[in-house]
């Protein structure tokens, strides 16, 4: 089984509550499903489009796609965004955002584009 039909299969089975988040990410997370298949649509996205790869992607709580372009542009994430006052974990510097159509063609995604920024 290829890496895409693998990552499209746990997707389906997190999304329809035969996994659980911990499974793929690990605990501690405040939303799992969410995070959870913010990285797998990552990885998807990344294998699907290698020469356009992105460092993270955010979908609705539910941790599906959002239904339309204006749901994701009126997100929590999309708006600190905007406002630069979204802050990734590793202190990583956003060079790119914004809103594309899901790998599955299920809905919207954020994207996000990092690059790490220099110690002091």
């Amino acid at each position: 089984m290829t890496k895409l039909i693998e990552y499209q299969t746990m997707l389906n089975n997190l999304l329809n509550g035969n996994i659980t988040p911990r499974s793929v990410i690990g605990s501690g997370y405040k939303n799992g499903k969410q995070v959870a298949s913010g990285w797998i649509r990552t990885q998807l996205h990344n294998l699907a489009n290698p020469s356009q790869k992105v460092s993270q992607i955010h979908v609705a709580s539910s941790g599906k796609a959002y239904s339309s372009e204006m749901h994701a542009m009126k997100s929590k994430v999309y708006t600190q965004m905007l406002f630069n006052d979204y802050t990734t974990i590793d202190g990583s510097v956003v060079n790119d955002f914004g809103v594309m159509p899901a790998t599955l063609g299920d809905g919207y995604e954020i994207y996000v584009v990092t690059k790490h920024s220099k110690g002091k």
